[in-house]
């Protein structure tokens, strides 16, 4: 059977890849962002992760993420990608796992 015919895909199945970058002043909070950030995604750079998520796991990781955020001083950037996405990465860490395709 081929995908068109399958049906529509039920958007809780479907899987987006997440970049959340930060930028916070106050290493308590931050420790409790990367400690936050770590159950759902892999760090990939010192102010960055990366993951593959539902559309529930990305909305729960925003509102707790959320909570260590002072927004005068820190900035906090969450990217989604639904579409297919290529990532090309070098040096360490390049390789992320099945989620991501180097070329």
């Amino acid at each position: 059977m081929k995908d068109e015919e399958k049906g529509p895909v039920r958007e809780s199945c479907l899987k987006y890849t997440v970049l959340i970058i930060y930028d916070v002043s106050d290493n308590k909070r931050r420790s409790r962002l990367v400690k936050c950030l770590e159950q759902y995604a892999v760090r990939v750079q010192k102010s960055a992760f990366q993951g593959c998520l539902t559309k529930a796991q990305c909305k729960k990781m925003s509102k707790q993420a959320q909570r260590f955020i002072d927004a005068k001083t820190d900035s906090l950037r969450i990217y989604t990608e639904s579409m297919e996405m290529n990532i090309q990465s070098w040096g360490k860490r390049a390789a992320m796992g099945e989620e991501v395709l180097i070329f």
